[in-house]
């Protein structure tokens, strides 16, 4: 399960209401943002819909890159300690119906059936014969493995994944208004909760900055965080083919040795780790006999270097060839899946940043073969 991860910092809200000139939205919609004053829930922000369904936020007025876009008191997120919690309190809250005091909030969340559900995009409710196109070396299959709860209220789940926040005191909350707001990964989105000072007053309240300018009628995001394409297609039903914060990541199976995920970055660089255990695993006798001359306990960290010219050469002509062998399954998954955009969009993204890491690779070792 995962949450919106935000920077939380000191910062200064200025107050703007801004509810009073919505147009074209749902009567749920309204209804909502009705609830949301009343709830002391405060924003320079008009909430939007589109033809589809999707709804998105934009500027009531002109922003600069330390302006406060979003004020919400606690009392008015349902809140919980754990994330399972959450879900668990959710779950309840929706079966209170009329009874709960987060009705409105409840009724514009999204639902599991219907043209216009975005749950749909979630993998977790794919049909298998959809889940067997995407080929990404079993990495989304092992991750639906990881998230499963079936112990769980599938709905309050994938909205508490898709929507819910840490709130930096150790709770996690589904925040009305905020998850209503988009993502950008290369936005710094910073938060912090003011204290509740006594004196009858609201209570703790969250403040959200997003630290971007904006002007009058343009789309504000937030970041939910430095989030994979797997990660938002996972747990939000959406892709992004320049994902500054993508990685990906192959399974690596070495007889004898434990296996491994070799990750592969943005910029087509591979993590240290991976080249660390891959130098000791292909590593001759002689190589490793240094480990026995150094102090103990500081071994691995000669593994953050080349070990000789040798081992390297068959290091990087290692991960050339794990990388390729993947490449080809994506790439043939891609030219596969034209008929459906996000997978299709998820393996392109796959392929590409493939294509980089070898570049990459060849560019500093040329004629190296793999």
């Amino acid at each position: 399960m995962s949450a919106h991860n935000f920077h939380f910092s000191n910062l200064y809200f200025h107050s703007i209401l801004a509810h009073s000139t919505m147009v074209a939205l749902t009567k749920s919609t309204t209804q909502f943002l009705a609830w949301t004053a009343s709830k002391g829930i405060e924003t320079p922000l008009d909430l939007n819909e589109r033809s589809d369904g999707s709804r998105y936020t934009t500027a009531k007025v002109d922003l600069d890159n330390t302006s406060n876009i979003l004020q919400v008191p606690i009392s008015a997120c349902i809140t919980s300690d754990s994330l399972d919690g959450l879900a668990e309190r959710l779950a309840y809250e929706r079966n209170l119906e009329s009874k709960s005091e987060f009705k409105p909030y409840i009724d514009v969340l999204p639902i599991l059936d219907g043209d216009n559900s975005y749950l749909a995009n979630l993998p977790r409710f794919w049909e298998s014969k959809r889940l067997e196109r995407v080929a990404d070396s079993g990495q989304l299959e092992r991750r639906l493995m990881n998230d499963e709860r079936k112990d769980l209220d599938q709905w309050a789940l994938a909205c508490v994944d898709s929507r819910a926040n840490f709130l930096g005191d150790g709770r996690y909350a589904m925040t009305p208004f905020l998850d209503m707001i988009n993502h950008d990964c290369s936005i710094q989105t910073r938060a912090r909760i003011e204290e509740d000072k006594g004196f009858a007053g609201p209570g703790d309240i969250l403040q959200l900055q997003s630290g971007k300018k904006y002007a009058k009628g343009s789309e504000v995001f937030i970041s939910y965080g430095n989030l994979s394409n797997l990660d938002t297609l996972v747990d939000y039903g959406f892709v992004s083919d320049k994902n500054p914060c993508n990685t990906e990541t192959i399974a690596v199976r070495m007889m004898g040795q434990q296996p491994f995920n070799l990750i592969v970055y943005a910029d087509g660089s591979v993590d240290a780790g991976s080249k660390a255990t891959l130098r000791y695993n292909l590593a001759t006798p002689e190589e490793l006999e240094i480990f026995s001359t150094i102090e103990k306990g500081t071994g691995l960290g000669i593994l953050a270097k080349p070990l000789s010219d040798r081992n390297e050469l068959d290091v990087q002509s290692f991960i050339a060839s794990t990388i390729d062998e993947a490449l080809y399954e994506t790439k043939a998954g891609a030219a596969e899946t034209k008929d459906d955009a996000l997978i299709n969009t998820y393996l392109s993204a796959r392929e590409k940043l493939f294509k980089l890491a070898i570049e990459r690779i060849t560019n500093k070792f040329p004629g190296i073969e793999y």
